[in-house]
């Protein structure tokens, strides 16, 4: 076929456009519709333990008119969590205690230590497996976080990695 101007015309073949944009709407409505939104993770104040303490020991008051007088070693609450083969949390210490898994002996005895006027505690430093999962971890931080809340404090949780000299 000749066009004016020597130029050949060439017919190509006829791809329908309408099926293309069906199936394009229809992966698009699927994929809106399945979609599910991963959960918001906890938010959770974290502030770190000074590398040593602020006070040394010598120097530390006799007799300490106020918990802010002591040093950061001695109003910090020590926690261990342990966990097993598979992850899950095996074992509380909270001051050295064991506490049993159960969340209502979990929050009687960070009552006890949060609730108590005359204990100095008004940080926690957690010392964490590292096989622990984070779900079995986060139940522990909301526990820890309503406790701090009913003692009307602010709550202030320290995270260290449980090493293999760190007892047990």
């Amino acid at each position: 076929m000749a066009r004016r101007g020597g130029g050949i015309e060439m017919d190509g073949p006829d791809v329908p456009v309408a099926p293309m944009l069906d199936m394009a709407f229809q992966l698009l409505t699927f994929f809106v519709l399945t979609y599910r939104a991963a959960p918001v993770e906890g938010q959770f104040v974290m502030n770190l333990l000074p590398a040593q303490p602020a006070t040394s020991m010598a120097a530390a008051p006799a007799e300490a008119s106020a918990a802010n007088d002591l040093p950061a070693t001695l109003r910090t609450l020590p926690v261990v969590l342990r966990a097993d083969d598979a992850g899950r949390l095996a074992q509380v210490s909270i001051a050295e205690v064991d506490v049993s898994n159960d969340p209502k002996a979990l929050e009687q005895e960070l009552d006890r230590h949060f609730l108590d006027p005359d204990a100095p505690f008004d940080q926690t430093l957690i010392k964490v497996d590292p096989n622990l999962r984070y779900a079995e971890l986060m139940t522990i931080i909301d526990a820890f976080t309503n406790a701090f809340v009913k003692a009307k404090k602010e709550p202030k949780l320290s995270f260290d990695e449980l090493r293999g000299d760190d007892g047990g």
